[in-house]
């Protein structure tokens, strides 16, 4: 699938660890401006199991958006309708790789007969899904590695479903 110059496919196993990569470079990169680097930190403690990380991400069968022949970004769309990882690639954050991965997710969703999508978003991308539809259910926290994170229970109702 291509939209707007942005390849969207599954991930093949052995581009798994490059997932890992994007997550922790997003984290560190993209999120500055909202999450402390104690923060940051805690975050990315949830890629030091390098097998559990790859395990993990495996059983979401996440796909991957290429730009420019180079994956930009992942996510995935689970079985009921969230969201889990949602992560674009600093070098190519702003040009449209986001919004090519959200396209391909609701493409999914509705071919799977969802009616909604949710996910628990980061304050960094809280703009980027409210352009795109999406609502705050309700403010959230949660814990990583002692250190508690802000974030916002999103929902989006799927048009015509």
């Amino acid at each position: 699938m291509t939209v707007s110059e942005v390849m969207i496919r599954q991930a093949t196993p052995a581009e798994i660890p490059l997932l890992r990569d994007i997550f922790l470079e997003a984290i560190e990169t993209l999120t500055a401006g909202q999450y402390s680097a104690v923060e940051r930190a805690a975050w990315m403690t949830g890629a030091d199991d390098i097998e559990g990380f790859h395990a993990r991400m495996a059983a979401r069968q996440p796909f991957v958006a290429l730009k420019g022949g180079r994956i930009a970004g992942y996510s995935d769309l689970q079985p009921d309708g969230l969201i889990d990882h949602f992560f674009v690639a600093p070098f190519a954050a702003g040009r449209g790789v986001g919004r090519a991965m959200l396209e391909q997710i609701e493409r999914l969703a509705t071919a799977k007969g969802l009616t909604e999508i949710h996910a628990h978003i980061s304050l960094t991308a809280e703009p980027f899904f409210l352009r795109n539809g999406f609502v705050i259910v309700e403010r959230g926290k949660v814990e990583r590695a002692g250190v508690v994170l802000k974030n916002a229970l999103m929902r989006k109702v799927l048009v015509g479903s």
